[in-house]
């Protein structure tokens, strides 16, 4: 099945059960788990399938800070916030950025209103949430390498970089 096909089944389908809760207390302190459950249920599965992924793969790598790439996994999306943007929109917007991407980019806007604003908002919220995410935990004052994680994380890979960014793309790449 299609990678975009299993996300959105994934999507429809999504729960948060009681040992991913326990997940999110035991890595998240009070403040970071308030965005986490900021975030809509879907993107709440995605954040924890990420973190459990990111945690399999840094056992093999005795440099990676683990805590630290599992904080990440599970806050890398909060800039996409719950009745931010409708699941319809999200299946659009992916769409249009597989077809049309420069011009999908250029086309969001922030700002909810109608049927189209919305969808403008969905593909701005698309494009600019990891930087959104960030400024959100910059202004909670989280620690900056944190935040620098969650900024980059779809940015492409730069020499330099820190060893749990680059694990976080590639756990986010495969869920």
């Amino acid at each position: 099945m299609n990678k975009r096909v299993k996300q959105v089944v994934a999507a429809l389908t999504a729960k948060v059960n009681r040992p991913d809760r326990r997940f999110v207390e035991k890595h998240l302190n009070e403040a970071q788990a308030a965005f986490f459950w900021r975030m809509n249920l879907p993107d709440q599965r995605h954040a924890l399938n990420v973190a459990y992924t990111a945690r399999k793969l840094a056992t093999v790598q005795e440099t990676i800070n683990q805590e630290l790439l599992i904080k990440c996994a599970l806050l890398h999306d909060v800039g996409k916030i719950k009745g931010d943007v409708s699941t319809a929109d999200k299946i659009i917007t992916v769409i249009l950025d597989k077809f049309v991407p420069a011009w999908a980019k250029s086309w969001g806007r922030m700002g909810r209103g109608g049927k189209i604003d919305n969808l403008r908002h969905a593909v701005y919220i698309y494009y600019n949430h990891a930087a959104r995410g960030a400024a959100m935990l910059k202004a909670a004052g989280l620690p900056e390498q944190l935040i620098e994680i969650v900024a980059r994380h779809h940015e492409a890979p730069a020499e330099g970089e820190p060893p749990e960014l680059t694990l976080l793309r590639i756990a986010d790449n495969l869920n």
